[in-house]
């Protein structure tokens, strides 16, 4: 019925490509607050600040609560930030603070299973660990009962969490299985260990996740004093951000929050400071894979430092595309095919550092010792050359835009806040505005002669020198006396109460067509910070055009941000940073989507929006081409596709659709392996992609949805004069997609040596369609299976056996021909790919011989819809499905159907829509990993 976005990326969320995010876990001991206990003498909050639209309050507990209310959407978050991370571990306990978060969502005394009862309330709820804090969040619509719902959850589990040793036993295996996955990639690896080199004693040399060692051992008793120690009122933030009342929120506050006794424990800082870094330190890391990494590490300051930001501009200055130095000394003269570089602001020093992904021709011979040189020549030269005006400049306005637009997304900011809570205090997140603002070109040029040199760098060698230089030991600044007094700018602009209903979107939206054939869909609303969202769906060509051209047909949504005819490819995303606007092609990672479509969104704000629709009609209408960026763009592909030669993801996922779905090799349809891939690229031409755009390019089938807030009169008359003009040279015709019968069931074993994350999958395609009487059935049933954190196999793969971190199902069916796929996935360990899929199948069998009891099908329909009324709180997901809408030939009232149907449905139903669609005999079954064993 709907697919999803994913969540709000966190410290260390999994998102696995499943359809539906998978969310970290946790649960912590007994300290004493009744699930409605009411509110007693002397707990009333006292008002501390407000700072642009967010107020702070603080309970004679010691809880800071901070709330930001947004009438603009209809949902509303509840974030708690617990300030401990990694950085509070002590010997024998890495990990210790991850683990927890995952055991704090199985459950206090009075309530079991937090994720399950979050989705009844049609919460999108996570939670996530770093050095310095651990935060718990969810995202509910604000409806009658969900914030009290919401606190009183979060009331209960920050001192009744049961920590027992029943839960450890099953979830410690979970948290290892992530441990796994993140060892299958080796630029994390090697980040890890260049941290670990880089720093001798302090807590950031090691790994959130842990070592696999504490991860299996840890006591339970350990765990349990680590929760009774930090888990306290006095020790945390709540956050209440989007549509409530401020007066009701703090009330009930108040009532949860406030009998819960401040603590008699005095927690101390932590004390270890990391010495001044005494010369070159090196790691070499040595795994199976095919493409090589090269990376540098300095150390840096506190993200509270007002040199934070010059740290910033550094590594904007040097990884830019594609102005950035380290992208033209490596990228440019071929070296490398990706750089990439990051500040992180942590709440005690951190570092700064540099990456370059190299090909194996590239890496050859003496390949690698060449980019790390030049990379060190580059990095340590901004030190002793000159840094232009411009490239300060130009991070700023990037920067900017980025905090601004991610201001007007309150749901965003609550979450944000847990960071720079982390490192001292949330208004530091409007001080790091302020100090991006004062930015000087002197202060870019400091921070790089201190930092950035040979005795502060951790690199793949070690060279030592008789004349030491010493980097400054930065001091650790006084966070209170920064925020004392602290107002901030001024609030942004409020929006409109907009109600998310079927019935008021497609009230409020106005379709039409231009001169072109492009459909428009326009949704005009008040947003918070004039906030707008646009979606753009370009369908060209036929199944005859596009025949021995689908390679280069998939390059061109890669190309179009490349240059224009008017502007080079900084110049366009230098204007783009001007205009607060922020441009994704789907597919920009890889060959997601399908020959003949390609799909882009933009998120900018009010004032912009003509200027932004300009830039986009020259983008797609005047397209240069430029044969260096055809090169850049070519490489990056084959690095992408050399790198999933070794992911067992990838190999999974290729494979199931490779025998579900077959077609001969000169077909349209034909799914190539990632071999073949390789070559296409390899083969591939810029005249190639030049010639399909040529002759195939424009909006006469093409789809564009506006959801936000402009001027609805202005924003016709600027696409009739960018886009109404913009015809296709030949007729587009849908490529169609039928379903074939007889595909047999099978089992596939991909062996990925040395890597400690396996996937398994089942899948089979049904002759299904969309708009098919069955389909809401089916929509269900795969909701029930994998569907939620409450499915049957998130229930059985995680929380009962233990094999997976995460397991989800999904449907996916076309809305023209009776043509679907169900499936199934879930990761785990190499030796227990066998065992988990037994489970898996066993899980299904189940579901098609007992069918689905009337109690949980009445519950999974309420968090069904529950969780679609989120849905369209979001402006981008609504913008999508109305340019979907416009090329299918539907509006919203299609998704009411299926909700009225699948409010209908009843167990009986089920059974022989199970029956039909669900055959195991039908299934091909995938297992990938390092299965040498």
């Amino acid at each position: 019925m709907f697919k999803s976005s994913p969540p709000l990326r966190l410290a260390l969320p999994l998102s696995l490509l499943l359809g539906a995010a998978l969310p970290a876990l946790a649960a912590p001991p007994a300290g004493g607050v009744a699930a409605k206990a009411p509110a007693g003498a002397g707990t009333a909050p006292e008002k501390v600040t407000t700072v642009e639209g967010i107020t702070e309050y603080r309970l004679p507990n010691g809880l800071r609560v901070l709330l930001f209310p947004d009438s603009s959407k209809p949902t509303v978050t509840v974030n708690v930030t617990y300030f401990v991370g990694s950085r509070h571990e002590g010997y024998g306990e890495t990990g210790m603070a991850h683990l927890l978060e995952h055991l704090l969502f199985k459950g206090t005394a009075t309530r079991n299973n937090i994720l399950g009862l979050l989705e009844t309330r049609g919460a999108i709820s996570n939670g996530s660990t770093s050095y310095d804090r651990t935060n718990y969040y969810e995202t509910l619509p604000s409806i009658p009962g969900n914030l009290d719902f919401a606190l009183a959850l979060e009331a209960d589990r920050m001192v009744n969490s049961r920590v027992a040793k029943a839960d450890l036993d099953t979830e410690f295996s979970v948290v290892r299985n992530e441990f796994e996955q993140g060892e299958n990639e080796p630029l994390a690896v090697l980040e890890e260990r260049m941290y670990s080199a880089a720093y001798l004693w302090h807590n950031y040399g090691k790994s959130t996740i842990g070592s696999r060692s504490d991860i299996e051992r840890v006591p339970i008793d350990n765990l349990k004093a680590f929760y009774q120690r930090y888990y306290q009122p006095d020790n945390a933030m709540l956050v209440v951000a989007g549509k409530f009342d401020p007066a009701e929120a703090l009330r009930l506050i108040t009532q949860y929050f406030g009998p819960i006794p401040r603590p008699a424990r005095k927690l101390n800082p932590t004390h270890t400071v990391e010495p001044v870094q005494d010369g070159e330190r090196a790691v070499t890391l040595r795994r199976a894979g095919d493409v090589a990494v090269v990376g540098l590490v300095y150390h840096s300051v506190a993200g509270s430092d007002a040199d934070e930001v010059a740290a910033e501009a550094v590594a904007d200055i040097l990884t830019a595309k594609p102005a950035g130095r380290l992208y033209k000394a490596l990228i440019e003269t071929g070296l490398a095919t990706t750089v990439d570089g990051d500040a992180q602001p942590l709440a005690e020093p951190g570092v700064i550092e540099f990456f370059a992904k190299v090909r194996p021709e590239q890496a050859g011979g003496q390949g690698l010792e060449r980019v790390r040189d030049k990379m060190i020549e580059t990095v340590e030269g901004l030190a002793r050359g000159a840094i232009g005006e411009d490239e300060v400049k130009r991070f700023q306005v990037r920067r900017l835009k980025e905090i601004e637009l991610d201001l007007t997304q309150s749901e965003r900011i609550g979450i944000e806040l847990s960071e720079w809570g982390g490192m001292g205090d949330w208004r530091l997140l409007f001080l790091h505005r302020d100090n991006v603002k004062k930015l000087t070109l002197a202060q870019v040029r400091r921070f790089a002669e201190r930092y950035l040199k040979a005795n502060n760098r951790t690199v793949g060698l070690f060279v030592p020198t008789k004349a030491p230089e010493r980097s400054p030991q930065p001091a650790q600044p006084d966070v209170a006396a920064l925020v004392k007094d602290y107002k901030g700018q001024e609030d942004l602009q409020q929006g409109e109460e907009f109600a998310a209903t079927i019935d008021n979107i497609e009230k409020r939206t106005v379709r039409t067509t231009l001169p072109s054939g492009m459909k428009v869909a326009l949704l005009a609303k008040a947003t918070r910070g004039h906030a707008v969202r646009v979606a753009l769906d370009i369908h060209y060509g036929s199944e005859a055009d596009l025949k021995g051209r689908t390679t280069a047909a998939l390059l061109i949504p890669r190309m179009l941000l490349r240059g224009t005819k008017k502007h080079t490819y900084q110049q366009l995303k230098d204007e783009l940073d001007r205009l607060k606007a922020e441009v994704r092609v789907a597919g920009e990672g890889g060959f997601d989507g399908e020959p003949g479509q390609a799909q882009l969104s933009i998120s900018t704000v009010r004032e912009n929006l003509p200027a932004v629709l300009t830039l986009l009609g020259e983008v797609l209408s005047q397209p240069a081409f430029p044969a260096e960026q055809f090169e850049i763009v070519r490489k990056e592909l084959l690095t992408s596709f050399e790198e999933e030669l070794q992911d067992p993801q990838a190999q999974a996922f290729q494979t199931l659709l490779r025998k579900i779905d077959p077609h001969p090799v000169d077909d349209v349809r034909y799914l190539p392996t990632t071999r073949e891939l390789i070559e296409r690229v390899r083969a591939l031409k810029l005249a190639d992609v030049a010639g399909v755009y040529r002759e195939l390019w424009g909006g006469s089938a093409s789809a564009l949805a506006i959801v936000g807030d402009f001027d609805a009169q202005q924003v016709r008359t600027t696409l009739v004069a960018e886009l109404g003009g913009w015809r296709s040279p030949r007729p587009f015709q849908r490529i169609a997609e039928p379903f074939q019968a007889g595909i047999a069931g099978s089992e596939e074993r991909i062996v990925t040596p040395d890597k400690q994350m396996a996937m398994i999958a089942a899948a089979q395609a049904v002759e299904l369609g969309e708009n098919d009487p069955d389909y809401p059935a089916v929509e269900i049933i795969n909701f029930v299976l994998g569907g939620t954190f409450k499915s049957r196999l998130i229930d059985r793969l995680r929380q009962k056996e233990g094999f997976s971190y995460g397991a989800s199902s999904n449907v996916s069916a076309s809305p023209f021909e009776r043509h679907g796929v169900i499936f199934s996935v879930a990761i785990c360990a190499p030796e227990n790919a066998d065992k988990a899929m037994v489970a898996m199948l066993d899980e299904l069998g189940k579901l098609v011989k007992d069918g689905i009891p009337q109690a949980e099908l009445d519950e999974a329909k309420k968090s069904y819809r529950l969780f679609f009324d989120n849905l369209l709180a979001r402006d981008g997901f609504v913008a999508q499905q109305l340019s979907r809408g416009l090329y299918t030939g539907r509006t919203f009232e299609y998704f009411r159907q299926q909700q009225e149907r699948i409010d209908a449905l009843r167990s009986a139903d089920l059974v022989p829509v199970l029956q039909k669609y669900f055959g195991l005999d039908r299934l091909v079954r995938v297992k990938a990993g390092d299965l040498k064993g």
